[in-house]
């Protein structure tokens, strides 16, 4: 019943964000089925790139569920792209993060605009880890929403698998990649968050600060996991500190 409670609130999401004003496309940056993107283009020139990447635990998830996040970027300027990448356990991580690669560099090839890199849950660890990986000066900003990025040893069975061979351990933490080189980090957390706790973001950004990296935090009080993600929906974003926030961020970031 709660999956399919969780279905209904989605859809109603996202029949309301289809009431915006915007051209969408969908592109393929690879041959397998989940190789593919929507780009979402709002009126008007200069608009920064958001590359948005969704959670799920690296095992579930698609772009049409997150359409209510694009429309609420669209609405603060950006234009906004949706990836689908590869899910466990059809492959394991370094597949899914050569996924993030080539949508990122399919992407790049397409605009002039500034990328910025977004994600929430196990999509700001694949934004965080493409930021700081990157070595693109064309990523202006990161920011990730309830991201885990200093998660090892797993806590979960099927992570020790996903994220293996024994060898690959290391490359699943982003708090392992911090360098000065990197794009600036803004890093949201609901304080009320039970599934990805709020000292992943704290470590991260001190990290990052250590090595000489631009990287700064939110925590929102009576926030949790879901709810930071929520913000974006029609029915939230305008009275949302969320959203007010990430649009001054990517405003003095352009």
């Amino acid at each position: 019943m709660k999956n399919l409670l969780d279905q209904i609130g989605l859809l109603a999401l996202n029949l309301a964000a289809r009431m915006g004003s915007y051209e969408k496309r969908t592109e393929a940056y690879g041959s397998h089925p989940r190789q593919v993107l929507d780009w979402y283009q709002g009126e008007g020139e200069d608009r920064p790139v958001v590359m948005f990447f969704y959670g799920g635990n690296w095992q579930s998830g698609h772009r049409s569920d997150y359409r209510f996040v694009a429309d609420g970027l669209l609405a603060i300027g950006c234009d906004v792209v949706l990836p689908d990448y590869r899910l466990y356990p059809e492959v394991r991580f370094a597949n899914i993060v050569a996924d993030t690669k080539a949508a990122f560099a399919h992407v790049s090839c397409k605009t002039d605009a500034p990328i910025i890199i977004m994600g929430h849950s196990a999509g700001a660890q694949l934004g965080a880890l493409l930021a700081l990986n990157g070595g693109d000066k064309r990523v202006s900003a990161f920011v990730g929403l309830a991201g885990p990025y200093d998660f090892y040893p797993y806590t979960e069975a099927s992570h020790w698998d996903l994220f293996g061979p024994v060898t690959e351990y290391s490359k699943s933490q982003p708090v392992n990649f911090v360098n000065e080189t990197a794009p600036p980090f803004y890093l949201l957390h609901g304080e009320d968050d039970q599934r990805v706790r709020r000292g992943h973001s704290k470590s991260l950004m001190e990290k990052q600060r250590a090595a000489g990296g631009v990287a700064n935090r939110e925590v929102y009080r009576s926030m949790g996991h879901v709810d930071i993600i929520l913000a974006f929906s029609r029915f939230h974003r305008y009275r949302s500190q969320v959203v007010a926030d990430i649009s001054r961020f990517i405003e003095a970031s352009g």
